[in-house]
């Protein structure tokens, strides 16, 4: 069964993007991606949704603590 990822961001000018990519088992690290101004958001948050998905919240390096609790409050 292939298990998706979807990642939402906090903070930046994508904050609360949602974003799915299917989920490479062998994969060691984390998701992170480049934000459209260029800071690169790694995950700070994980949660699994069901057997095949699960859910990263990437962080913005200038995203506010509101912002980041707010989206792991959703």
């Amino acid at each position: 069964m292939n298990r998706i990822f979807e990642c939402i961001i906090a903070g930046g000018p994508q904050h609360g993007q949602l974003c799915r990519a299917p989920w490479d088992d062998q994969r060691a690290t984390p998701p992170a991606i480049i934000a459209a101004d260029g800071e690169v958001c790694v995950a700070a948050a994980r949660k699994h949704a069901g057997p095949a998905q699960t859910r990263f919240i990437l962080l913005h390096p200038r995203a506010t603590g509101e912002q980041f609790l707010t989206l792991l409050a959703a």
